[in-house]
C-alpha cells in the first residue's frame, strides 16, 4: 500500500526489511524502493544496521569442546566386572543428558540471538512498562560523547549529543525496542529515581502517537530537533531529559 504523500505504507516497508512480505507484494514493494532515491537510501542504511546487530550477537557452529565431549562418550573399553560396568553406563547415561541438554540450550541461545521484530501497534506505555519490570536496564552505554553522536548518525541519519545533565538527572544508556519504527533508538534515564524515556527516530517514520491512558500516570511530549522527533515518556508532568539533547557532529576520535 501507498500512502497519501508518495511514500510506501510504514507497516508494509516494515514487512519488506523484515522478510515477512508475501512474494508478488514484496517485488511490488521493490519497485517502489528503486524508484525512489531516498527511500532506497534508507532502506540500504537500515539493512546495514540490521547485519551490523546480527553480527554483533551471532554465534558460530557447535563448540569444538561439546563435540569432543560427545565423542568421549563412546565405548571407554572393555570392562572388567558387572559392578564397574554398571556403574560406568549410569555415568555415561548422566554424561550424554547433559550433553544433549547443553546442546538444545545451546541451540536456544543461538536462535533467540536474532535481531527482534518490530511490533508496530505496540503502545508506547507498554514499551515502557515491560522495561521498568525488566529492570529498566540498556542495551548500550557508550563510552563517550563520540560513541553516542555516532549512534544516533547511523541509525536516523543526525548525530545528537547530550548536555550536562542537573543533580537527580541521568542518563541510564540506550535501547532498541521500537516505538515510532523498528529503528527507533531510546534513551533511559531517570529524574528524581522516576524512570524516563526518550524515544528518537526521523521525522519521516513519526507516528504521531497519542497520549497514554490517565490510569497509566504516564505523560507523554513531543519535540521536533533538525530532521529528527523526540517523545519523552515520564510519569512527571513537564519534559525533564529531552531537551538536553541537541544536535551535533560526530567528535574527532581522542
Amino acid at each position: 500500500m501507498t500512502s497519501l504523500r508518495g511514500q510506501p505504507d510504514r507497516s508494509d516497508l516494515d514487512a519488506y526489511l523484515d522478510d515477512v512480505l508475501p512474494e508478488p507484494e514484496r517485488a511490488r514493494m521493490a519497485q517502489e524502493i528503486n524508484a525512489n532515491p531516498e527511500l532506497l537510501a534508507e532502506v540500504e542504511l537500515q539493512q546495514r544496521i540490521d547485519d551490523s546487530l546480527r553480527r554483533s550477537f551471532a554465534t558460530g557452529g557447535v563448540p569444538a569442546s561439546l563435540l569432543s565431549k560427545v565423542r568421549e562418550s563412546g565405548p571407554a573399553g572393555k570392562i572388567v566386572s558387572r559392578f564397574r560396568r554398571r556403574r560406568m553406563m549410569v555415568g555415561a547415561a548422566a554424561a550424554a543428558a547433559a550433553i544433549v541438554w547443553g546442546v538444545l540450550g545451546w541451540q536456544y541461545l543461538a536462535s533467540s540471538s536474532k535481531t527482534p521484530r518490530y511490533n508496530p501497534n505496540l503502545p508506547l506505555a507498554t514499551i515502557y512498562e515491560t522495561q521498568v519490570v525488566a529492570g529498566f536496564r540498556p542495551k548500550w552505554v557508550c563510552d563517550d560523547d563520540r560513541e553516542f553522536a555516532s549512534t544516533f548518525l547511523t541509525r536516523q541519519g543526525q548525530g545528537l549529543l547530550l548536555a550536562a545533565m542537573p543533580e537527580g538527572t541521568k542518563m541510564a544508556g540506550l535501547t532498541y525496542c521500537g516505538g515510532l519504527s523498528r529503528y527507533t533508538t531510546t534513551m533511559l534515564a531517570s529524574v528524581d529515581n522516576a524512570p524516563v524515556m526518550v524515544f528518537v527516530d526521523r521525522i519521516g517514520a513519526d507516528t504521531h502517537p497519542p497520549q497514554p491512558a490517565v490510569a497509566t500516570g504516564l505523560h507523554l511530549f513531543r519535540k521536533e530537533l533538525g530532521s529528527l522527533v523526540l517523545y519523552e515518556l515520564t510519569p512527571i508532568g513537564q519534559p525533564r531529559v529531552m531537551d538536553y539533547l541537541y544536535p551535533a557532529d560526530v567528535p574527532a576520535a581522542k
